[in-house]
């Protein structure tokens, strides 16, 4: 991996483009001025779609799938060759940290694209103003949700809403995050002006985009009535997809791209000649042994998210009338873990070189006839014992070329908002609209075959508080969402073991029956029995809530402060 280290200073501050590394696509590969770049609609199209690259990555930090190895869903088993984000996970990074500095310096890198945006997209003489309002509707919404990004990390950081010179970029401080956040509504009521009745191209912002993003805002700001008020508009113009017998699962697989439940999604296609288009999620999923290419087994779920998941009656499965076993832990369970995660015991998909063709056999890593690399006592097996199905590509061409999956990644969609309203009203009516609230969650698992609610277990606001927050979880498992709303809540710091959530002490895998392979591996005792365990982890609730304010910009800048006890 690439690291990252550039000054916000020098981020703000650059005039002209250097070269193609710092802007991609957006302009030639030779040296362009500003003077005579600015010269056509082209150029700005081009170069706000550089923009969502950069806002939108699909690698590393700042991609979903690293945002859940933050969380108590998934664990990445590569520390500093991979990326730090695994040290932000279990506590044990410091502000010298790749991750924060990297997080820093993609995020201020798009808001300087998107001042250079505003200052020069009058010089266009060649537009329409239709197209170029709706061009700058979209870069409020990039810059919106760049701050968004920022705040959810960091806390306070500088706003920036101009290109700045060095001197300028020096003497930068940090704006209260309530003030960035009043600001970038503002910005996204603009856009969503702009954007209303726009007929937007897949993978563009819409109107839809911005609504949601508010409400996401107003969320972390714990203030429901609003967030209610906004996805209360939301209602109505969108739908789930409830299409064949496996529509849940389908959203991620690329068998529904175009549902009329997708908001916002990273567009991806089979690769073109030196031009890649897809993504890597197989290579960062996949388990050695079931395809062609180095398959990383690097991002695998966790047992606290498996047991979230209801029983297939409804039921959570420490809820009152449960059937859940301890012991055969995957009976009857809720259709979308059987379809978002590979368990052991389950049929496993793989690729057949001799055939090259996708056949099934059986996935159990405490079994000798299982493929032998995803063994327990194999070199690099599952870390936790589990794999994620959801958002695999399971087409014969991206289980050979696993670096180029051309599944969609999904960024928002209806299911957010119907969980939004549903939280709202649990949090300001409790069980004067415990109807409503059920019903919704009834919704999302009718969609998925999945058991009702029990409405009989659910008689206090606390109740049907956590029932929401676990069918958020289950729901929007590996979309990159887990971490900020364990900040939001303030769970973080709860013990998975004891709590069933947080990112506090022992992260544990998958049942060990302790009868044959990995028979003496460690263990964590979770409900009498024997989990795999992975790794302990460490949350200072005086510190971790928020990430360390990169030391390498502090050094640059004396004016900015470190948040506390970093």
């Amino acid at each position: 991996m690439k690291k990252l280290y550039f000054s916000i200073a020098l981020l703000l501050s650059v005039l002209s483009f250097s070269s193609c590394e710092d802007f991609l696509d957006a302009t030639p590969q030779d040296s362009v001025s500003d003077s005579n770049f600015w010269q056509s609609e082209n150029d700005l199209t081009k170069f706000i779609t550089d923009i969502y690259a950069s806002t939108f990555p699909i690698v590393y930090e700042g991609n979903i799938f690293f945002d859940e190895a933050l969380s108590d869903n998934s664990y990445l088993v590569w520390d500093s060759w991979y990326t730090d984000v695994k040290l932000a996970a279990n506590g044990t990074q410091d502000a010298y940290g790749t991750m924060p500095q990297n997080l820093w310096w993609m995020y201020y890198s798009s808001v300087r694209k998107c001042c250079q945006v505003f200052a020069n997209a009058d010089k266009i003489i060649n537009i329409s103003e239709d197209t170029k309002q709706r061009l700058l509707a979209e870069t409020k919404f990039l810059l919106a949700w760049d701050y968004y990004r920022l705040v959810s990390f960091f806390g306070d950081v500088p706003l920036v809403t101009k290109v700045l010179s060095i001197e300028d970029s020096k003497a930068l401080t940090r704006t209260p995050s309530t003030e960035i956040f009043s600001t970038i509504l503002g910005w996204l009521d603009e856009a969503s002006a702009v954007l209303q009745g726009v007929n937007q191209e897949k993978g563009r912002i819409s109107w839809g985009a911005c609504q949601l993003l508010k409400a996401r805002i107003y969320q972390m700001q714990n203030n429901h009535s609003e967030a209610l008020k906004v996805v209360e508009g939301l209602i109505g113009q969108y739908s789930l997809y409830t299409e064949g017998e496996t529509p849940y699962i389908n959203l991620f697989s690329g068998e529904a791209e175009d549902a009329p439940e997708i908001i916002l999604s990273i567009v991806r296609a089979q690769s073109s000649g030196s031009i890649a288009t897809g993504h890597y999620s197989n290579q960062a999923f996949f388990l050695k042994g079931m395809s062609g290419g180095d398959a990383l087994r690097a991002i695998t779920p966790t047992g606290s998210i498996v047991d979230a998941y209801p029983m297939a009656d409804g039921r959570l499965i420490h809820e009152a009338g449960s059937t859940y076993n301890p012991a055969d832990p995957y009976k009857d369970r809720d259709p979308r873990l059987l379809q978002s995660i590979l368990c052991p015991t389950m049929q496993m998909k793989y690729l057949d070189a001799a055939t090259g063709t996708v056949q099934e056999t059986l996935y159990d890593p405490e079994d000798a006839s299982t493929i032998p690399d995803q063994q327990y006592n194999a070199k690099e097996p599952s870390p936790t014992g589990y794999m994620w199905k959801k958002y695999v590509d399971w087409s014969p061409y991206a289980m050979t070329n696993i670096t180029d999956c051309t599944n969609d990644i999904i960024l928002m969609r209806y299911a957010e908002v119907l969980l939004i309203k549903a939280e709202a009203l649990a949090e300001l009516e409790g069980t004067n609209k415990k109807a409503d609230i059920i019903g919704i969650v009834n919704q999302l698992r009718d969609r998925a075959q999945c058991g009702r609610v029990h409405e009989e277990n659910y008689n206090t606001q606390e109740d049907l508080i956590d029932l929401v927050r676990n069918e958020r979880r289950v729901e929007l498992a590996n979309e990159g969402i887990r971490y900020f709303d364990l900040l939001r809540w303030r769970l973080a710091e709860k013990n998975a073991v004891a709590d069933g959530v947080g990112l506090e002490g022992d992260v544990y895998g998958a049942y060990m029956r302790l009868d044959g392979v990995g028979a003496t591996d460690r263990t964590v005792t979770v409900d009498g029995v024997a989990r795999r365990y992975v790794e302990t982890r460490f949350f200072n609730p005086e510190k971790h809530y928020l990430q360390p304010i990169p030391q390498k910009e502090i050094d640059l800048n004396s004016n900015l402060t470190q948040n506390p006890n970093w």
